[in-house]
């Protein structure tokens, strides 16, 4: 019979499923409001599209999607889940497009959820549903405003064919003809007849100012027809824009110019206002993806722990640079995807990037595989080879478990880098390579120079930018990260979503990963393809919880706890304010667990 748990210990083991619980949350909170951002930026989509989406996006941000269904009441029209069920429990949002126009978002589980409060909706839930039905609002107004406003283009091009607000005819720059529209909209005296003068003179009589190119147009010109906008100006100071079409006509066997004129005051504002809210609305957008970007995800790394935002910044580093950089870390931690990020973020992102295992060379063709050879040089060399430095001029050259390699073939390798020139086997002729050195290996690189098994010289000359990916063990906040990204990305297109068990992941963070995120990525894919959970192999990898050796699951639980708190403290620069929002607990709470566990 496993041992009772105490109660401090039941409440750290709350703690640690809370904490890893509001970090996958976050990320489906997240996911959503992009999701939602990135609907509206689709061009030429419909009103009834933006919300028919936005509903299907809207369940995946619950806490339990898989019971939850939601509809959108908007202009007389019901936009709804597959299957909705309007149920006792229900979470209601109103949102406003406009002073005269107002929707409803309604979301609803299905069946009573498992609670650990008398609400049925947590407070992070009715706050994150307010949020969305915000943006709902921002972007049907936005998508109203651009239907209105192609509606009032469309409907002021058909006046302008047919009967505008303001007519002149103008031949040989002489005014033959206005209408009363025209004669008040340029300030001009009602009932003033046409004058056998340019419309500029006579427009430059009356209280209006505004640029002459709108007034007027060449008949003899090569364009038949011309468009103008203009800011005039008004008595007192006042702007409003006039909006002007010339076109070219036969009067009386010669060219003349019939002009509308007509007030886009509003027109241009509302396309202001729109532009202003689109910029808005895309600045937003762009610092959420951005923000994600940087939250968890850099290039194909995924990780959002302090350890890797320290690799980060040192791959932004090394990027900059052309030293020659050296990754060390366990077996799985990413070596290679670390190396091939600051080759692509690098002034070589255009040339090769050449990954060597120098485990896999066999000693006799280490030189040839490197240096290439001539036809000839050697029984089997039937035609000319290029190396690896060959191929990787210009670019990046990886040495992968960079510690297997001889001495003989470091004496060699570093003569080419810090001359650059190199002899192929069985040429007299030197080469030359410009390339880089970036060097990954599982093993203490200094330990080994002094056990002989790697020259000085060359450790010094490749370990230039070091760079220490951290064991998924000391990452654990990051593991709900790469599990959901794992699942997506292996899940069949065929299958339905997946999600792990929160029991599961529980024990995924009391797991030791001795293999690393490569282990993780191989255990969610045999998940997906066999539905067994066989990673912790009869124990092996998995934290000690038995009581035989004096340690028990209270001291197992405990010592979690404990890192957690001293992570947290550490990123907070031990301000226990922020700590405590960091690991969602209040300033009063974290106080008695530092009194407890003695920090």
């Amino acid at each position: 019979m496993s041992p009772r748990k105490s109660p401090k210990g039941l409440m750290a083991e709350e703690a640690l499923k809370k904490l890893s619980y509001d970090l996958r949350e976050r990320v489906k909170e997240l996911n959503c409001l992009y999701a939602i951002s990135e609907l509206f930026e689709k061009p030429e989509i419909s009103l009834d599209e933006i919300l028919q989406g936005t509903i299907h996006i809207v369940p995946s941000a619950s806490r339990y999607p898989e019971i939850t269904c939601a509809r959108i009441i908007f202009a007389d029209r019901c936009y709804e889940t597959e299957g909705f069920l309007d149920t006792a429990w229900k979470l209601s949002t109103e949102f406003v497009v406009s002073a005269e126009e107002k929707g409803l978002l309604e979301v609803c589980y299905q069946e009573s959820r498992p609670s650990f409060n008398k609400a049925p909706f947590l407070q992070e839930e009715v706050k994150l549903f307010k949020v969305i039905a915000d943006k709902l609002g921002k972007i049907l107004w936005i998508k109203l405003a651009e239907n209105s406003l192609r509606e009032s283009e469309e409907r002021y091009r058909t006046l302008a064919e047919h009967v505008t607000e303001g007519v002149t005819l103008q031949q040989e720059g002489k005014l033959l003809f206005m209408n009363a529209a025209f004669a008040e909209l340029f300030g001009l005296k009602t009932g003033t007849q046409a004058a056998k003068e340019p419309l500029t003179h006579l427009i430059s009589k009356g209280s209006i100012q505004c640029a002459e190119d709108v007034l007027k147009c060449d008949e003899r010109g090569p364009d038949r027809e011309k468009h103008f906008r203009t800011r005039c100006t008004a008595p007192g100071g006042k702007e409003f824009f006039v909006e002007a079409e010339h076109i070219v006509i036969q009067l009386k066997g010669k060219p003349a110019v019939l002009s509308t004129f007509r007030d886009c005051t509003e027109t241009v504002r509302h396309e202001m206002a729109m532009q202003e809210e689109a910029e808005l609305l895309r600045l937003e957008n762009i610092h959420l993806r951005s923000s994600m970007k940087e939250r968890f995800r850099f290039r194909n790394i995924l990780g959002k722990s302090e350890a890797m935002q320290e690799v980060y910044e040192l791959i932004l580093k090394a990027a900059h640079s052309d030293a020659s950089a050296a990754i060390s870390g366990e077996s799985g931690t990413g070596k290679e995807l670390v190396a091939r990020a600051i080759h692509e973020l690098s002034g070589r992102h255009d040339k090769e990037f050449v990954t060597v295992n120098c485990g896999a060379i066999p000693e006799n063709l280490l030189e040839s595989e490197f240096f290439g050879h001539k036809k000839g040089a050697f029984t089997g060399a039937y035609a000319d080879k290029a190396g690896y430095l060959d191929i990787a001029d210009g670019g990046t050259l990886f040495l992968d478990e960079v510690g297997e390699l001889t001495l003989n073939m470091q004496v060699k390798l570093l003569r080419a880098i810090d001359g650059g020139d190199y002899t192929p086997v069985g040429s007299s002729k030197l080469k030359r390579s410009n390339f880089r050195i970036i060097a990954a290996t599982n093993r203490g690189l200094m330990e080994m120079v002094k056990e002989g098994g790697m020259r000085e010289d060359f450790y010094y000359r490749i370990h230039v930018i070091p760079i220490t990916l951290p064991p998924l063990r000391e990452r654990l906040e990051d593991i709900p990260l790469l599990v959901d990204h794992f699942l997506s990305l292996y899940r069949p297109a065929d299958q339905k979503e997946r999600r792990i068990p929160s029991k599961m992941l529980d024990v995924m963070l009391s797991y030791l990963w001795p293999g690393n995120v490569r282990e993780l990525q191989n255990v969610i894919r045999r998940y997906l393809s066999v539905g067994n959970w066989d990673f912790l192999n009869q124990g092996q990898g998995a934290r000690e919880t038995s009581g035989t050796d004096g340690f028990s699951l209270k001291d197992a639980v405990e010592d979690l706890e404990k890192t957690a708190v001293k992570k947290a403290l550490k990123q907070a620069r031990w301000n226990r304010t922020r700590a405590a929002q960091i690991l969602g607990l209040s300033r009063r709470a974290l106080f008695r667990k530092m009194q407890r566990l003695e920090l």
